[in-house]
């Protein structure tokens, strides 16, 4: 006995019509990804290498600074941050960002690095940074103690 042929076209017909949902479905799903994709910040926006580890004491040691690099640190005195840079005090973080502005007209290459106390407002920390970032400095790091041992780990 012969099978009809019609037969064998209305599951081909239907395998197709059975595809174009799954078809559309895809599309949709791929115009949703990039549109959903695009129009984010970056995530770079500090690219500064935060390692785990624990808040060091109130009073940050004092520690030898290699040839052509710049350590700022920050301190809270009085309800005031204070920012030391090369044995000066600043305790007017505007006066800093003119002398690191000056500074970075001389040579942007060298590193900074934020050494910062652990009642400085976050608001304070970024703005230094973001003082460093727009004296276009290359390098902008922080630097982190050991519990208990006082020196800057990697």
């Amino acid at each position: 006995m012969r099978i009809p042929t019609s037969r064998q076209r209305a599951t081909q017909v239907d395998m197709q019509t059975a595809m174009t949902p799954l078809i559309d479905v895809v599309f949709q799903l791929l115009i949703f990804f990039i549109c959903a994709s695009t129009g984010h910040m970056k995530e770079l926006l500090l690219p500064t290498d935060f390692r785990a580890g624990a808040v060091g004491a109130a009073t940050l040691p004092e520690l030898e600074q290699p040839l052509g690099e710049v350590s700022i640190r920050l301190k809270r005195v009085d309800e005031v941050t204070v920012a030391f840079l090369e044995g000066r005090e600043f305790p007017d973080l505007e006066q800093l960002g003119a002398t690191l502005r000056a500074l970075a007209n001389a040579a942007t290459d060298i590193p900074v690095t934020l050494e910062i106390g652990s009642e400085v407002t976050m608001g304070d920390v970024i703005y230094v940074y973001d003082v460093c970032r727009s004296a276009k400095f290359q390098s902008v790091n922080f630097a982190v103690t050991k519990s208990g041992s006082g020196t800057k780990s990697d």
